[in-house]
């Protein structure tokens, strides 16, 4: 029975129709937040639970596939499928319960992931990155400490111009620091205090063009060993 459903885990439909299955479950999510026809909507209700049931199957089959089952629990990609399928057998309640199952039903789409190796690599990468770079996210917390109070030191005065606060800076310097409209926070405070562009423009070379790139660096690193461990592997 194990190595049947071993088989079954491993054939390339089976994989397939469950990728397909987890892209339908949110097309589901999706079109049940539009106005239907109750006839419409308990044919989705209808599909979401034989859905729910077809997740619960391939979990037992990947767990009862395991030669050994504590192994199923050792690999975390099975633990956060298995978190996703169980939370989708939390019944809907009233109120605002219903739109927790919604957002748990729409989770199951985050299982791609786990079944496309590249989705995964990509994954994988990105948070063996976040653990080499604790002391960038630490200079980055403390650059936008320093500019946020001196921020609010020098422009708290000025009315609408977002520095009014500790908070509310900080939350600027975040906008500013993604370089999405940030000329728009820069320009008002000009109107007022000329000179300011220098803590503008400084904040900016510091924190985008450098400390993030520096991330970028250190993520571009992490994939290209990841490439030759996996080259040395096969």
């Amino acid at each position: 029975m194990r190595k049947t459903l071993e088989a079954i885990k491993s054939h390339s439909l089976f994989q397939i129709s469950v990728t397909t299955v987890i892209v339908f479950s949110s097309l589901v999510v999706g079109i049940s937040t539009y106005d239907v026809n109750e006839t419409f909507l308990r044919v989705l209700l209808i599909s979401d639970m034989f859905i729910t049931i077809f997740f619960v199957i391939e979990i037992l089959i990947r767990f009862f596939s395991e030669e050994h089952k504590k192994n199923f629990f050792k690999d975390g990609w099975n633990i956060f499928d298995s978190i996703i399928v169980v939370s989708s057998l939390i019944p809907a309640g009233a109120g605002s319960s219903v739109m927790v199952l919604r957002l748990l039903r729409l989770a199951r789409l985050l299982r791609v992931i786990s079944f496309v190796p590249e989705l995964r690599f990509v994954i994988e990468a990105l948070i063996e990155s976040l653990k080499k770079s604790v002391y960038v996210l630490l200079l980055i917390f403390i650059l936008l400490y320093i500019y946020g109070v001196a921020g609010v030191i020098l422009f708290e005065s000025i009315e609408g111009g977002r520095f009014e606060d500790l908070g509310e800076a900080i939350l600027t310097l975040i906008q500013i620091m993604t370089l999405s409209s940030w000329e728009t926070v820069m320009l008002p405070v000009m109107e007022i205090y000329p000179t300011s562009w220098i803590y503008f423009i400084s904040f900016v070379v510091f924190s985008s063009i450098i400390v993030l790139n520096l991330f970028v660096a250190i993520l571009v690193d992490v994939v290209s060993e990841r490439r030759k461990r996996l080259s040395a592997e096969e």
